[in-house]
């Protein structure tokens, strides 16, 4: 995975990465998203992880993530 962030500190994370699996296929995967002050940074960070991760396994089986 490779990865690049940009985020103002605390108010809105947007992730953008590539992901390539071990038999070469390569999947882009952004994650755009807010937060309130004081939100639970962690759980937001658990958050942007897991999107991109279920959208690109749902796309190796076949499976709408709409």
């Amino acid at each position: 995975m490779a990865a690049k962030n940009g985020s103002p500190v605390g108010l809105v994370r947007n992730e953008v990465g590539v992901v390539t699996h071990p038999g070469g296929c390569r999947y882009t995967a952004t994650v755009l998203s807010r937060s309130r002050p004081g939100a639970d940074d962690t759980a937001m960070g658990r958050a942007v992880g897991a999107a991109p991760s279920r959208a690109v396994a749902a796309l190796r089986v076949g499976v709408s993530t709409e």
